[in-house]
């Protein structure tokens, strides 16, 4: 068993928006958004990631990560697949399922030196039998689990990461600060929480999304006329 303070430090340090899996190169479709002219301050920008987290963020993201864990609880490897590839699926935008395929490659190759005690068989075994794409959201679950981290704190925490995303990604975008930002992102804290106890106990292989207007926004973003991010 690992100690409780050291868990959690580890779990912090997987959450740093430092961590150096490209993600500063992504704005995940707001850029087009902030193009557009839909989304101009904090207030729209909040409603733009309350809308993303609704959804799609928690009905994908979450219920895969649920999914990943029931994978590994049973030692499936095919099934850890079925969910990583279904999370790829469903992200329409080309940009967008490119974009999580690099940053999950590389979490994963991070976590081989950060964890050399942790066991990847498993996913590996997805990756070279099942053709595993290792999606963002796949390898952080699987991080997750081996480092003991129930569940609930596993989704709620990859949902903060990517609520700080976005809000990394619009103080590049839009006229606003940094305390202002945060005062955000706190915000929206409750809103990560209530929406993953909306569907927590649906099964994974419900996972979907109705973000149809941000699939739209985000295939445009590649024709845009000047780009500061990749997606």
């Amino acid at each position: 068993m690992m100690n409780s303070g050291t868990k959690l430090l580890r779990y912090v340090q997987l959450l740093d928006s430092a961590l150096p899996i490209g993600g500063f190169s992504h704005s995940f479709g707001l850029e087009a958004y902030t193009h557009d002219g839909t989304v101009r301050n904090t207030a729209q920008l909040k409603q733009f990631i309350r809308s993303q987290l609704h959804s799609s963020l928690v009905r994908i993201d979450g219920l895969a990560i649920k999914g990943v864990y029931q994978a590994i609880q049973q030692q499936d490897a095919a099934l850890l697949a079925l969910y990583d590839k279904r999370v790829h699926a469903q992200r329409s935008p080309r940009e967008m399922r490119e974009s999580g395929h690099k940053m999950g490659k590389r979490l994963l190759k991070l976590a081989r030196s950060l964890y050399p005690w942790m066991d990847f068989a498993l996913i590996d075994e997805a990756i070279r039998e099942y053709g595993a794409y290792c999606g963002i959201t796949t390898i952080h679950g699987y991080i997750n689990y081996q480092l003991e981290i129930g569940l609930d704190e596993a989704v709620t925490g990859h949902l903060y990461t990517s609520v700080n995303a976005y809000v990394n990604s619009a103080l590049r975008l839009l006229p606003i600060g940094q305390t202002e930002a945060q005062m955000l992102i706190q915000k929206l804290l409750d809103d990560i929480e209530a929406e993953w106890a909306l569907i927590r106990e649906n099964d994974p292989v419900d996972m979907h999304s109705f973000g149809i207007a941000q699939e739209i926004y985000a295939m445009r973003h590649e024709t845009l006329p000047a780009r500061l991010f990749m997606s």
